[in-house]
């Protein structure tokens, strides 16, 4: 629990400067006096929540939005509509405004499920292009171009805010969103967005639901962008259509990426930079523009991951030590856990599968007995990957039934097999790049995990010990792949063969009743490959069926009680290792004829 603590420590210490700073510019208009800052602070902290739930979008769950504008605007109309029309409080109309944005939010996710981001950029963008018609052509309701005035400030009984008080709610809501959302991307449920984002497949294969993740991004966003626009509502006291522009849903995603998408810090920043400090710079506002332009055109090119991700790789490069652990794998005993169950068989009948004109699977029967270790060999292009999609059910199959121990789950999910304990690796490593060791291995907890939403942002006690034991067991994963004291290095700086072994610990993590191993041993030196070896045979022993598609031979002679032989996606042969491996068959299709 110590080293937990310790990183949590580390990751303050690393947070301080910026918490310093905006400490400093929270500070300068309520010490300033001036009226006029005192409204741009209100304004950029606003413009901060509008980003916050963006970045929960875009940073860490990579839906790329321009329609922020237009649930601001959803929120703004329906509080001051409330406020002004029909006499509520801000504090019953704020509440309703960010039910309905939610609601217009959840709306706009419904392309996400089926298109890509930038195709989603386009629907949204359409959105907020709408947006401002509709607010025009409904003018009995909206107020036309003259929108709406006379909305008044929020109020606690005869006492009403005044405009620094507005800034002070501002901040207290900002600060609030910020340890929610920091508690959330410290989650499960963080971790699930970015598998969404980085890397769709794996995701799947761990439980996590893509649709579910995006659909909850999007309401964070529209939930935000509501409140965001009840607070613009009554601090401006007056909307109309044209504060929602185009250009104004565009700021928001600049925001982000200039702040540094997917960092908690990264709006703030980003509104500070491209909104309040071109503010206070009136002199140079016809050379706003080209100041813009230029600016996003060195951070592309210079800091692509922005502002705060710059600084983070900085940190990064000055902090290291030079210090490296044990090499993976060797002098160290990887604890294997029992899986959650009885071990898994695989059953296959008649399984089809076609990509146009090539026949991957041509009718493949296959059972696999539960606690055995079943690899599946043959030459490149035989449909060894597509028969593990086709298991894990990332593939639908054309014809044919799969049956996983007793249950037909032809047309179950992925998701939904990884909850049952079906674990993957894959032949490429699938891993979050930007995110650490700890959290990679952390990842396949996902089905496992019992904390809900509510209880995760509220760190019931309950949800942090289960958090605390899993930490522990991911440590100790990484400890037995000679991983120990680099759990905080970011995944993507391993190399390839570290990576790999990441995977593996990924898919222990989730104490499966059923692994599915796809070439793990590519990429290991000899000592690694033996030490694969060792590892796959305890997990046969903890209890847990292993199919295992690999090309190195010897590998698989050693650890595999069952071997089956595919050849352009019929099997050619299945048995004993030295029986199949040694049928005439396979010694002319893979392992080639003797001359």
């Amino acid at each position: 629990m110590s080293e937990v603590r310790g990183t949590r420590a580390g990751a303050a210490r690393r947070s301080a400067p910026w918490v310093a700073l905006v400490a400093a510019v929270a500070a300068l208009p309520l010490v300033s006096g001036d009226p006029t800052i005192t409204y741009l602070a209100t304004t950029a902290a606003i413009y901060v929540l509008v980003g916050t739930g963006l970045n929960i979008m875009f940073g860490y769950t990579g839906q790329v939005s321009l329609g922020q504008g237009a649930l601001v605007a959803v929120g703004a109309y329906a509080t001051g509509i409330l406020m002004a029309d029909h006499g509520w409080t801000f504090w019953a109309a704020a509440p309703v405004a960010v039910v309905i944005a939610t609601g217009a939010g959840t709306l706009m996710a419904l392309p996400a499920f089926r298109l890509s981001s930038w195709y989603i950029a386009l629907v949204t963008l359409g959105a907020a292009m709408a947006m401002r018609s509709l607010l025009v052509e409904f003018e009995g309701l909206t107020g036309g171009w003259s929108g709406l005035v006379g909305i008044p400030r929020p109020a606690f009984g005869s006492w009403e805010l005044g405009e620094r008080d507005v800034l002070w709610l501002a901040l207290a809501v900002n600060v609030v969103l910020f340890v929610m959302v920091r508690t959330i991307v410290d989650s499960r449920f963080g971790r699930g967005m970015m598998a969404v984002r980085d890397a769709p497949e794996m995701a799947r294969s761990v439980g996590v639901g893509p649709a579910r993740m995006k659909l909850f991004a999007f309401a964070c966003g529209g939930a935000t962008a509501g409140l965001g626009g009840a607070l613009l509502a009554v601090h401006h006291g007056l909307v109309t259509p044209d504060d929602f522009t185009l250009d104004f849903s565009i700021l928001f995603l600049l925001v982000v990426i200039i702040g540094g998408a997917a960092r908690l810090v990264g709006p703030i920043i980003g509104t500070l930079l491209f909104f309040a400090l071109p503010e206070l710079l009136t002199g140079l506002a016809e050379w706003r523009g080209l100041i813009y332009g230029a600016a996003l055109l060195v951070l592309m090119v210079y800091a692509p991951h922005g502002i705060a991700g710059a600084w983070e790789k900085l940190r990064a490069r000055h902090g290291a030590d030079g210090t490296s652990s044990d090499a993976p794998g060797t002098g160290v005993t990887i604890e294997v856990r029992p899986p959650r169950g009885e071990p898994l068989g695989v059953e296959l009948a008649g399984v089809r599968k076609s990509f146009g004109g090539v026949h991957a699977l041509r009718g493949i029967d296959l059972t696999i007995e539960p606690g055995t270790v079943h690899a599946i060999v043959g030459p490149n292009g035989s449909g060894k990957t597509t028969l593990l999609n086709v298991i894990t059910r990332l593939l639908q199959q054309d014809e044919g039934r799969v049956l996983l121990g007793t249950e037909d789950v032809s047309r179950a999910t992925a998701e939904r097999l990884a909850r049952r304990g079906v674990a993957r690796v894959f032949q490429t490593p699938r891993l979050l790049g930007a995110s650490s060791l700890r959290d990679n291995v952390l990842l396949g907890a996902y089905a496992r995990e019992r904390a809900n939403g509510p209880a995760t942002v509220l760190r019931l006690p309950w949800a942090r010990r289960e958090r605390a034991e899993l930490e522990r067991e991911a440590d100790g994963l990484l400890a037995g792949h000679g991983l120990a004291g680099r759990a905080d290095e970011e995944a993507a700086a391993l190399p390839h063969g570290e990576q790999r072994l990441l995977e593996v610990a990924r898919a222990l993590m989730a104490r499966p009743r059923l692994l599915l191993m796809d070439e793990p041993a590519a990429g290991l030196t000899p000592r690694e490959l033996e030490a694969l070896g060792r590892l796959i045979r305890a997990i046969r022993d903890a209890g847990t069926t292993v199919v295992l598609v690999e090309h190195h031979i010897e590998l698989v002679a050693s650890v595999a009680d069952v071997v089956t032989v595919l050849d352009q996606g019929e099997l050619v042969t299945s048995g004993a290792p030295e029986e199949a491996l040694g049928d005439a068959r396979v010694v002319e299709v893979y392992l080639g004829a003797p001359a």
